[in-house]
């Protein structure tokens, strides 16, 4: 049937309507917070899914940290008999990341270090990262441990004053302190011996250096550190004798076997050497002499300080032949132990390994403050109180030599006092007070034997250094401290 205009005009209607229609609906903003609302929704629990994937990678990745921190730990310590790959392979089996270790793990030892090493992954199946094609996530874990002991300078100050000779079940406490030292040298100074021949590695500078300070009323830092010191000895200002000479170097009146300086109060202020040009410490007994004992407040140079020694053998040989004198000036002691750890003392080693009085090795030591790698340690020991200073009047006045009136305590007319109780333990405190500052961070342990002291206990660093024993306890707390020295630590 042909069209008519009216159906044609119906027709023209509808169109405009839905035309009409569409334009109102794209104007319409009714419901658009919904729609992006659900985008936002979406797009949320995507995000949350995805957290979801990264804790649970996070938390297995902590578990393996930890499982691998333990196994080397273990397999590092040098008291673990078992063999240390499987220590570390019976660790993981045991927490449940059989095949987690990435190659083998390594395993480095010598005559006294141990270090293991083990690389590890785990496998973390996503939920919702898949999404967007991500199926799993890979933990990775690497953990290395040693026991041993890392480049370190150690100062050992050793009391070896009189009150030393109290005997402790037929054996003195002197003679128990030569046994705990000669213990502790030989556990420091392994890492420097080749396990194969017994004998300092050849080719191959040692690592770890021991000064070795006894101690007595002072410090006697032997001949080639007092000239090198240009300390003057007493011998050079006596002036003539009777006859009119000049007194020699073994002038009787003043036996030249030590070599003390006397310190001035700007020594006591500053972590190094003594200043230079410093008077030499007359030879004279304080206190009654003692057959046990050699002559002398200052130690004779059989018993002067031993200056970075790497041999334990060298070491053991010296601490056999010190003998005990007179007076107990543990501040002295503290005073040389932080001087020869600081820089600054560094012309001294290279001039005394030219004498062959330090090894060629050491001659660049003391290293820097806080060299990497590098470790700075005091260990003192101390059976008594810090005594007074006093010196005789006339330097040569020895009276009776080697006899029970060759002493100056009972004859104040022969006698001065040079510092006070008080003022040693002031200067005590102040030289382990700079031990310990931030700037330096020397770690200081402190052995107290029969003795209940507050400025032995403080110096320390930390209450877990202060040992306080019985003399048939310092073995033990000697090699507390070397085996602590030698620590079992994460390198990484």
């Amino acid at each position: 049937m042909p069209q008519t205009h009216a159906d044609a005009g119906n027709k023209t209607d509808k169109l405009g309507w839905r035309v009409r229609c569409l334009r109102a609906f794209g104007r319409d903003e009714d419901g658009s917070i919904l729609i992006l609302a659900l985008v936002l929704l979406i797009t949320m629990l995507v995000m949350a899914g995805m957290a979801v994937d990264f804790m649970r990678f996070e938390s297995r990745r902590a578990q393996l940290q930890s499982v691998s921190d333990r196994a080397v730990l273990a397999a590092s310590d040098r008291e673990q008999r078992a063999d240390p790959a499987t220590v570390v392979i019976d660790y993981f089996r045991k927490a449940g990341f059989d095949g987690a270790i990435v190659g083998a793990p390594v395993v480095r030892t010598t005559a006294s270090t141990r270090s293991v090493t083990v690389e590890s992954a785990l496998d973390v199946n996503t939920f919702y990262l898949r999404l967007i094609g991500i199926d799993q996530l890979q933990a990775p874990a690497a953990s290395a441990a040693a026991e041993g002991v890392s480049q370190a300078e150690i100062s050992l100050v050793l009391d070896i004053s009189g009150s030393m000779r109290e005997r402790v079940g037929g054996r003195s406490r002197f003679e128990l302190m030569q046994e705990a030292a000669i213990g502790f040298a030989e556990t420091v100074l392994a890492p420097n011996i080749d396990p194969a021949t017994g004998l300092l590695y050849v080719g191959k500078d040692p690592i770890v250096s021991l000064n070795i300070i006894p101690y007595a009323g002072a410090v006697n830092p032997g001949p080639e550190m007092f000239n090198h010191l240009n300390a003057v000895r007493i011998n050079t200002f006596l002036g003539p004798g009777p006859d009119g000479i000049v007194p020699s170097p073994d002038d009787e009146r003043f036996p030249q076997v030590s070599s003390c300086i006397e310190m001035s109060n700007s020594d006591w202020t500053t972590a190094g050497l003594p200043g230079t040009g410093r008077a030499q410490i007359p030879h004279f007994m304080y206190y009654a002499y003692q057959n046990d004992m050699d002559f002398g407040w200052c130690p004779q140079d059989r018993s002067s300080i031993r200056y970075a020694v790497a041999d334990p053998a060298v070491a053991r040989t010296f601490l056999n032949n010190i003998r005990m004198h007179d007076g107990t000036g543990t501040h002295y002691g503290m005073k040389w132990a932080l001087a020869l750890l600081d820089p600054s003392s560094q012309p001294a080693f290279q001039a005394l390994s030219a004498l062959n009085v330090v090894p060629s090795a050491f001659s660049n030591r003391p290293s820097a403050w806080k060299e990497a790698d590098t470790r700075k340690i005091i260990v003192l020991m101390t059976d008594g109180n810090m005594t007074i200073q006093e010196r005789p009047n006339n330097p040569i006045d020895l009276r009776n030599l080697n006899t029970s009136n060759g002493h100056i305590q009972a004859h104040s007319s022969r006698r001065y006092l040079l510092s006070s109780q008080s003022t040693n333990e002031t200067r005590f405190e102040n030289i382990c007070n700079r031990a310990k500052a931030s700037s330096r961070e020397v770690e200081v342990w402190t052995v107290a034997v029969e003795i209940n002291n507050t400025d032995v206990r403080d110096c320390a660093s930390n209450p877990s250094m202060y040992f306080r024993t019985n003399a048939a306890g310092m073995n033990a707390a000697f090699q507390t401290i070397a085996q602590r020295v030698s620590e079992l630590r994460l390198l990484q």
